[in-house]
């Protein structure tokens, strides 16, 4: 098994745990939804140690942070779709620039999805620009690229 077929089967186990076990009707009262996501976060990071880094045999990092084992690259075609981070990261996904080509190197750091609290999908690979010799000003900053797009090798 190569390391996109351990990254996909991460993405689905991670994204049905949550949605059947982790996730609340009604999570605001009380903040029990955030109470059960910080608990689903250190299952998670076990369960990505369990599914892509023992059985690869890459360095393990906590999932979430940059992991310099595992590039992103785009599955077909020259250019796909991102949202860049406005600084390198903050909350603000509106850097102007609107597609990434298949020349940048891009490092994964997490799956996400908008909405922490209610049904997930992970429809979005969070990465790090880690190299684009045609767009300089954009290394080092976070974005997100559909996971459709998206294609998992080794560094």
């Amino acid at each position: 098994m190569n390391l996109h077929d351990h990254m996909h089967r991460f993405r689905l186990a991670s994204r049905e745990l949550f949605n059947q076990f982790f996730r609340l009707d009604d999570p605001y009262p009380d903040n029990r939804g955030w109470v059960l996501e910080e608990r689903y976060r250190e299952v998670e990071n076990l369960l990505f140690q369990k599914l892509v880094i023992e059985p690869t045999g890459l360095d393990g990092v906590e999932y979430g942070t940059l992991n310099h084992g595992i590039r992103v690259a785009l599955r077909n075609g020259e250019f796909a779709p991102i949202m860049l981070n406005r600084e390198i990261d903050s909350g603000y996904w509106d850097y102007p620039l609107e597609e990434v080509t298949r020349e940048a190197k891009l490092g994964f750091i997490s799956f996400f999805d908008w909405d922490q609290l209610d049904y997930r999908d992970h429809r979005y690979v969070r990465v790090q620009v880690l190299e684009w010799a045609a767009q300089p000003a954009v290394v080092g900053k976070h974005g997100f690229i559909e996971t459709h797009y998206a294609r998992f090798h080794e560094a």
